[in-house]
């Protein structure tokens, strides 16, 4: 979970004239719109929470929000509880904790994300408008990260304020409403947001996700690894005969007769194994790297062009497809073999 989460109320700061500082960290905004075009609803009918819960939500919002110090309260207890989401703010990044709530920066932001609630609260009447604000917020997260945790772990902050500033006047019938509030905005969300598989990591440029399909759609098939290898050298040297010649052992050997050669199918075999042992650590980033870099200098010092290893992987996706790999595993296979071939030959 990231800081990212704060989005939630930042990103929907009426229809148009909002803007969530979480575009750009840090960022502070200073002018905005708090007011919301209502769009009728049927109170009883909008879908998302029943009319008493809406009403215990905005009276419960209404009571607190009196209090000035509820906006700061709820950023200064989240990054409190994660101190390491004040890095994502540049502006008060640096900022000592016990200087926040003099900070102008940080309040700025604080305020910031109570306008936000103020426009989410008045739009829960409205499924249409609110599911609009919600795949807006979605929609311009998604790229940073923000995975649907994030954005519980925030509601769980704003409901401990809530409690720490209405007393007994927080029933547990309005702890249930905004519970219920937090899980639809949620839910809205989730529908455009990355789940934590979906995140690349920094440093392999690979998501969980790809790993696992990758590793799934390899299992089924790697007791015929080797036949698989050797249709696609099969098919790599008809297309581009000059490949061929990189393999002194069996450079002059008929393409149609390599079938059963020695030194062919010991180096079906070992490309064979390197693969599976390349997809089996793909888990470790270490595993991973260390192999990568092997490949890379090794084939380095034989002049194996970026060409070559990109037709290798065009092959073997052919291949994948053709033994009944699904679509969206061969997405992901896509995606890893990109960032195989750019690690073992880097574009100049």
């Amino acid at each position: 979970m990231q800081v990212l989460t704060i989005a939630l109320f930042l990103g929907i700061v009426a229809t148009a004239s909002a803007c969530a500082s979480m575009a750009a960290p840090g960022t502070t905004v200073t002018t905005v719109t708090t007011s919301v075009t209502t769009v009728s609803a049927d109170e009883e009918s909008t879908g998302i929470l029943s009319a008493n819960e809406r009403s215990l939500i905005r009276k419960t919002w209404d009571q607190a929000k009196k209090d000035g110090d509820v906006a700061p309260q709820v950023l200064f207890r989240f990054i409190k509880a994660h101190p390491e989401y004040q890095k994502k703010f540049s502006k008060f990044a640096d900022v000592p904790q016990s200087e926040l709530l003099t900070n102008g920066n940080f309040l700025a932001q604080a305020y910031t994300i109570l306008a936000g609630l103020n426009v989410v609260i008045q739009s829960l009447s409205s499924q249409e408008l609110l599911a609009n604000q919600l795949n807006v917020l979605g929609g311009a997260h998604q790229p940073r990260g923000v995975t649907p945790a994030m954005f519980e772990e925030f509601g769980v902050i704003v409901e401990q304020v809530l409690e720490a500033e209405l007393g007994n006047g927080f029933s547990a019938e309005a702890r249930q409403a905004w519970k219920h509030g937090i899980h639809a905005l949620v839910a809205g969300v989730s529908k455009t947001l990355k789940n934590p598989e979906d995140l690349a990591d920094p440093q392999t440029k690979l998501t969980l996700h790809q790993i696992r399909d990758v590793q799934r759609s390899w299992e089924n098939i790697r007791s015929g690894r080797n036949a698989l290898v050797s249709s696609i050298f099969v098919k790599l040297f008809k297309e581009t005969p000059r490949v061929q010649k990189h393999f002194a052992k069996f450079s002059s050997v008929a393409v149609d007769s390599l079938a059963g050669h020695a030194d062919y199918e010991k180096q079906v075999a070992l490309v064979a194994d390197r693969l599976d042992t390349i997809i089996s650590a793909m888990d470790d980033k270490l595993q991973l790297l260390g192999n990568i870099n092997y490949m890379k200098y090794t084939h380095l010092e034989r002049g194996i062009s970026r060409d070559t290893f990109e037709d290798f992987g065009r092959l073997l996706l052919d291949v994948l497809g053709a033994s009944g790999v699904s679509s969206d595993d061969l997405d992901s296979w896509k995606g890893v073999l990109a960032v195989f071939v750019n690690g073992v030959s880097p574009k100049k």
